[in-house]
Order: structure tokens, then C-alpha cells, then sequence
């Protein structure tokens, strides 16, 4: 009896050439690069908007503070355009009053990225005819240039004063800058964020 056995063929085993596999892992790089460009333009836009919100909040707090003191004061001592002190009634039921001086502190090396310096507001109390300790606060950070404008009252758009007794109105120019996260660390990565800031004209009503 003659029997004849046949046999199977072999069993290919799938898998990918060396070609197909480059070019997957080329494919994918281009994918992972374009994920990653837009996570980092999405963090940069969002540090961005921070630091505007920011700034615009520190201003506009500042300012107010400022328009307060301004609006109270019964006499005006200017130093220069970046030194007032400005002399407000320490309480309504006594005739004594207290110094608030606002001045820029620009210590800092303002040629650096981060602009540190500031718009400082020092409070010199009379209690009583007692003059007590000064307390010195920060209101606005980042403060790039700064000047005080003062005007006299009259006509449509004022007339620059010449000196304290003169001045009716004070007006403030500033110009912020903020580079960096959230968290207050310098990256070269972020855009500096700018905002000029020029705010109304405050008169001193008060002012004899």
C-alpha cells in the first residue's frame, strides 16, 4: 500500500517592515511636535492674559486709593514728578491731619526684565498733634516709567501748574511691564506683557 502524507505550509507571521516602521515613527514625531507647539502656545497666551489681568488690577486698585487720598487733601507738597505728599484730615471730629506720600520707587534696575519697581504710598499719622510712626505700603509692582502731571483749574483741558499752590488737579502716567508665570519666575519663553496706563484727572477739592 503506497500512502502519501502532504505537507502543510508554512505560517506567515504578520509584522512590519523596517520601512513601514520609520515611517510610523516619523508620522508620529510630526504629530507629538504639533501637540507640544500648541500646549506651549497655549500656556504662553494664557501667562499672557494673566499678567494683563494683572496689572490692570493693580493699577486700577492703586489708582483708586490714590483718587481717594487726592480728592481729601487740603494741600499739596511736590517734590518732583514723582514725589507728592499730600495732606489729608487725620479724623473729621479733630483739626489735625495726617501726610500720605506717594512716590516711585525706582531702586531696581529698570534695564532687567522683570521691572520690579514700584509706586509706594507712606502714611506719616498725627494723632492727637503726635506724629507716629510712618507705615509704607506697595500699591502697584512692575511700574516701567511714572510721572505725576499736576494742572491748574480752568477752561476745557487745564493749564499746567507751576508749583504746589497752584496745583488743583494731579494726574498719573505709568507704564507696566510683567514678564514671567503666575508663580513670579522669569521665562525668556513668555512675552513681556506692557499696559500703559494714564488715568483721569483728580481734582483736590479740599485744597485751600
Amino acid at each position: 500500500m503506497i500512502t502519501s502524507s502532504a505537507s502543510r505550509p508554512a505560517q506567515k507571521h504578520a509584522g512590519f517592515t523596517l520601512v513601514e516602521v520609520m515611517i510610523c515613527a516619523t508620522i508620529g514625531s510630526f504629530v507629538m511636535l504639533g501637540l507640544l507647539s500648541c500646549f506651549g502656545m497655549i500656556t504662553r497666551s494664557g501667562t499672557l492674559l494673566y499678567n494683563y489681568v494683572d496689572m490692570e488690577d493693580q493699577a486700577r486698585r492703586g489708582l483708586e486709593r490714590f483718587s481717594e487720598d487726592s480728592r481729601m487733601a487740603s494741600a499739596i507738597a511736590w517734590t518732583d514728578n514723582t514725589n507728592v505728599a499730600l495732606t489729608i484730615p487725620h479724623v473729621a471730629s479733630d483739626a489735625y491731619a495726617d501726610t500720605i506720600t506717594y512716590w516711585w520707587d525706582a531702586t531696581t534696575d529698570r534695564s532687567s526684565a522683570t521691572y520690579q519697581c514700584v509706586l509706594r504710598r507712606e502714611v506719616l499719622t498725627n494723632s492727637s498733634g503726635v506724629t507716629t510712626t510712618s507705615t509704607t505700603t506697595t500699591l502697584i509692582r512692575n511700574v516701567q516709567t511714572f510721572q505725576f502731571d499736576r494742572w491748574q483749574a480752568g477752561g476745557a483741558t487745564g493749564v499746567q501748574a507751576t508749583s504746589s499752590a497752584n496745583t488743583d488737579q494731579l494726574q498719573i502716567h505709568l507704564t507696566l511691564r510683567k514678564q514671567g508665570s503666575e508663580r513670579g519666575s522669569t521665562s525668556t519663553a513668555i512675552v513681556a506683557a506692557t499696559n500703559l496706563v494714564v488715568s483721569a484727572r483728580y481734582i483736590l477739592r479740599n485744597k485751600h
